[in-house]
């Protein structure tokens, strides 16, 4: 049997080397699993990532589309009050009208009021005017 002080300096080195090379590769194998660990979290933050900017950019469109929709009924609404102005100028010249003495039929010829309503408005004169 070989004994501690029966090897030479070049076994020493021989030894000392062998252990050397299985620490360094020892050392590779525990950086390759943690470049294997850390990888797949990446590719799972990655993954999540991608699905999170799939759910925003369909939002953003759906957000769009309510945008849109939005701004078309402004735009009607917008509209709106300027047929109602035309619509308010419409009565104003009926009740001149009728001040002066207007008759119902003066009223649906010139302000295109129905008879009705322009009835209603020469009656209501008469009644203030009594």
């Amino acid at each position: 049997m070989l004994s501690l002080s029966s090897f030479s300096m070049i076994h020493w080195l021989l030894i000392s080397n062998g252990m050397l090379l299985l620490a360094t590769v020892a050392g590779f194998v525990l950086v390759k699993r943690k470049y294997q660990s850390d990888l797949q979290y990446w590719q799972q933050q990655t993954q999540k990532l991608r699905h999170d900017f799939e759910a925003m950019s369909k939002s953003t469109f759906g957000i769009g589309r309510c945008v849109k929709k939005l701004e078309q009924r402004l735009v009607e609404s917008e509209r709106k009050p300027a047929l109602a102005s035309s619509d308010e100028a419409l009565y104003q010249q009926a009740q001149r009208l009728v001040g002066m003495g207007a008759s119902a039929d003066d009223l649906v010829s010139s302000c295109g009021v129905a008879r009705a309503e322009a009835e209603l408005l020469v009656s209501m004169n008469r009644q203030v005017a009594h």
